[in-house]
């Protein structure tokens, strides 16, 4: 099996990356080209495109990037803390610990209630 360099496979990733937020971005209830979205980013465009994109669509992909990034962070250090390829979140009981604390939290009335339509 060939090993891919380390140069070729980032700029790989990098390229996934903008066009993932590029379609996030331009993708919603409100569909806007992807010409349009650079105008509202960089210069002044439509207002209404500029909120949606400004205030809307860049805040979530950002949140939704940087969320990605932790969470394959974090299990990168597990894996590396616990010298196991194949370790997950069950393996310390992360995972239940989050059920518990949910469950806790919607038993104590603290969770959203969804509105009737």
């Amino acid at each position: 099996m060939s090993r891919i360099s380390a140069v070729p496979a980032l700029l790989a990733l990098t390229a996934i990356a903008l066009v993932a937020i590029a379609l996030a971005l331009s993708a919603g209830s409100v569909a806007i080209d992807p010409a349009s979205v650079l105008r509202a980013l960089f210069a002044s465009g439509d207002s209404t495109q500029q909120a949606i994109v400004r205030e809307l669509r860049l805040p979530r992909a950002v949140a939704a990037f940087a969320a990605g990034g932790c969470l394959s962070l974090a299990g990168a250090l597990l894996q590396v803390l616990l010298r196991n390829s194949l370790a997950d979140p069950y393996v310390l009981g992360v995972s239940g610990g989050a059920a518990a604390g949910a469950l806790t939290t919607m038993l104590l009335g603290a969770a959203p209630r969804s509105s009737s339509v």
